[in-house]
């Protein structure tokens, strides 16, 4: 090839990379050009759904067009995060990712057809949402320390709920007991709905829930809190203590909610969807939704949110792995 016709092909190459690079950047000054869908994984009425509707308000304010909840309910969150993870990767379908559908699922779900580290861009993390353990009021369990002597004198046989075989809660489960040295009766539902219906019934002892749904209960006296999963005591329960304070650290996270994008969604609209979240968390509106049920914003970079999944995807596939979780 003669140098002037080598010099023509690279002209001709650089201002085709050129020509594709303006145009992507002319997509993304557009974005976003029609309505937002927010794949929700859970079904209305669910934390996530709050959440998902309470972001979808403020984004569509921000970035100038509807933000519409699709809610997909089904496999404990599975159904609807692969529908995020195989929708066209343009900006336009995002989902409301939490714990169950990025940690615990792919830590327990061989079949799951979705790699949490590989098939989403995170966008930012939204919000964290303390949990709390509880017993009944006239229990004689009484502390944290109490319950883990009452497992010790009845291993195996002091009945603990959780929302599922494999779910979030039961994990956490596995892991206070491994840390604690102690073995309960794990006692799965499906779903949260009826786990109160049973404790307030005496099927069950001790249970772990959001703090929303516990805490009129707890004020009431039907229930007593043992301990909350926070990085610090939660405000409406000052009196009981974190799971930190009574030397269990590493399982004071709490439960986090966050935003994603499939994996191939150009940088520069996750960088415009993760300013334009940022500036919707610190709202006064979305601060208010997340304060009213004892939720914490908390912003991040789309790195951050990566590593976060990555951190608590390792803890729990350690934990699934020494508890010999099956679904």
């Amino acid at each position: 090839m003669s140098l002037t016709r080598r010099r023509l092909v690279l002209s001709s190459t650089t201002l085709g990379a050129l020509a594709l690079a303006g145009r992507a950047t002319a997509e993304t000054a557009r974005f976003p050009d029609r309505p937002i869908t927010l794949i929700d994984p859970f079904a209305a009425g669910s934390n996530t759904d709050y959440f998902s509707r309470a972001i979808g308000d403020e984004l569509a304010k921000l970035l100038g067009q509807p933000v519409i909840v699709d809610n997909r309910s089904g496999s404990g969150g599975a159904l609807g995060a692969e529908a995020v993870a195989r929708a066209k990767p343009d900006g336009h379908v995002l989902g409301l990712a939490s714990v169950s559908t990025l940690v615990s699922n792919p830590a327990v779900n061989k079949s799951l057809r979705y790699d949490p580290l590989k098939d989403f861009a995170p966008v930012t993390t939204l919000v964290t949402l303390p949990s709390a353990t509880v017993v009944l009021g006239n229990s004689p369990i009484k502390s944290l320390p109490d319950l883990i002597n009452a497992a010790r004198a009845r291993p195996e046989a002091v009945s603990f709920a959780s929302p599922g075989a494999g779910s979030a809660g039961h994990v956490l489960l596995e892991q206070f007991a491994h840390l604690a040295g102690v073995k309960f009766l794990h006692v799965p539902y499906r779903g949260s709905g009826a786990i109160l219906n049973d404790l307030f019934g005496g099927q069950i002892e001790v249970a772990s829930d959001n703090i929303p749904s516990l805490l009129p209960h707890i004020k009431s006296g039907r229930l007593r809190a043992l301990a909350v999963r926070d990085v610090k005591r939660v405000p409406q329960l000052p009196d009981v203590p974190t799971f930190k304070e009574l030397g269990f650290g590493t399982i004071s996270q709490p439960l986090w909610f966050g935003l994603v994008a499939p994996a191939a969604t150009p940088r520069d609209v996750v960088k415009r969807l993760n300013e334009a979240t940022l500036q919707a968390i610190r709202t006064p509106s979305f601060i208010q939704k997340t304060e009213a049920v004892a939720g914490t914003c908390t912003p991040s970079s789309p790195e951050q949110f990566q590593a976060l999944i990555a951190q608590w995807l390792e803890s729990f596939k350690k934990t699934v792995q020494v508890a010999n979780i099956t679904i």
